[in-house]
């Protein structure tokens, strides 16, 4: 006999093993690439607002600071490390939980964006490629 728990947990690795990854669309055209570029800019603003090192060594004499800075730090280092295993990098997610410097970790991060971009870059590749070809055999048949 199996429980609604044992059930629900078949059904859902079931759903992760049968899951295969979306086709390229064609309606990812200029709202896509504005909302990408509106993202991009908005990230870019937050990363110059950061405050620099020596506004960050005083924001740290206050023990509420380097309790948030903790807690933020554990859940984004454990975001990364999921996405990186989501990502087919498990080992690059198990060394990731393993490094204890800051730099060291941004690294890591730096590599797996590296990877992911060549990653899509390949597959934008594959796809025009494949759009050719389909056009070539509409045009030659």
């Amino acid at each position: 006999v199996r429980t609604r728990a044992a059930v629900g947990e078949g059904k859902a690795r079931g759903a992760l093993q049968m899951a295969e990854p979306d086709p390229p669309r064609e309606e990812a055209g200029p709202e896509f690439a504005r909302g990408l570029f509106d993202s991009l800019v908005l990230g870019t603003r937050l990363g110059n607002e950061l405050p620099t090192a020596e506004q960050r060594g005083y924001a740290e004499t206050f023990p509420p600071f380097n309790q948030a800075m903790a807690l933020s730090g554990g859940q984004l280092s454990g975001m990364i490390s999921g996405f990186m295993g989501q990502q087919a990098q498990q080992a690059a997610a198990e060394r990731f939980g393993q490094l204890e410097d800051a730099s060291d970790r941004f690294e890591s991060v730096v590599g797996l964006s590296d990877r992911l971009l060549e990653r899509v870059d390949s597959d934008l590749d594959a796809a025009r490629g494949l759009k050719n070809h389909a056009v070539v055999d509409a045009a030659g048949a």
